[in-house]
């Protein structure tokens, strides 16, 4: 899924906080930075404002490498000036997808999760600039701490091996059993039945894996995930997804 990121007119708030402590030199502390603005817009459609607020937690660490991937994965480029990325794409927003009333933008890239070895972020928000609904996403990313390197389907030997069982763990862990009204949305796996195109993310003990809005189901079903124990996982994993998901410590 194509990551969207819109800026911002006013920088109405801006709040800057701290809520870990670091311990080594490859923890990810966080500053806390939220952007929220809104403008009336008045048009043949009638009269109300276009919406816009995000929330980032920005990466503190004394790993370089690992800082400047979580923020070119944020920003779309290797920048610390968040503020002007922001401000410029925020100009392209009003001009173009929230120049109509009752536009909105809602955005979060959060730190989810540490361990001494790698950093899980997730993404989540909705878009409407118009049309039958709002578009959402929700989708994470693991970096690991040794290279800063994204740690996706190159965790495992094989990732084509996992279709089975992602199928079956689709279906137990997000369609009702028995349930003819959510069946229907269903995807029914066959030869052609496909990985999600967003990478996988570590979660705890578990691996996430995440389809967007489409890609197997109808819009009303939402963005079918399951979280698949890495014990059930080990059998496909890679040298390097071994090393990562069988070795780490979770970081309270």
């Amino acid at each position: 899924m194509r990551k969207i990121l819109i800026p911002i007119a006013l920088l109405l708030l801006a709040a800057v906080g701290c809520n870990r402590t670091k311990t080594t030199s490859n923890e990810v502390d966080i500053n806390s930075f939220t952007l929220s603005d809104s403008i009336f817009i008045e048009s043949e459609f009638g009269d109300d404002y276009s919406h816009y607020t995000m929330n980032i937690d920005l990466p503190v660490t004394d790993n370089d490498t690992l800082r400047q991937n979580i923020l070119k994965w944020i920003l779309s480029d290797n920048t610390d000036d968040y503020e002007a990325y922001f401000q410029e794409d925020m100009n392209r927003f009003f001009a173009e997808e929230g120049n109509e009333p009752n536009s909105f933008f809602e955005g979060n890239y959060s730190l989810s999760e540490q361990t001494d070895l790698y950093v899980t972020y997730i993404a989540e928000g909705y878009a409407y600039t118009g049309g039958a609904h709002p578009l959402p996403w929700y989708y994470g990313i693991t970096f690991s701490k040794t290279d800063g390197s994204i740690m996706g389907y190159d965790l495992f030997e094989n990732p084509e091996q996992l279709k089975g069982i992602i199928s079956k763990s689709i279906e137990k862990q997000y369609f009702e059993p028995n349930n003819t009204e959510e069946e229907e949305y269903l995807f029914e796996p066959d030869e052609t039945f496909q990985l999600p195109t967003n990478e996988p993310w570590i979660e705890t003990d578990s691996v996430v894996f995440c389809y967007g809005p489409f890609e197997i189901a109808p819009y009303a079903a939402g963005m079918p995930l399951c979280k698949i124990a890495i014990d059930d996982l080990k059998p496909y994993l890679s040298e390097k997804g071994k090393s990562l998901l069988l070795n780490s410590t979770i970081q309270q």
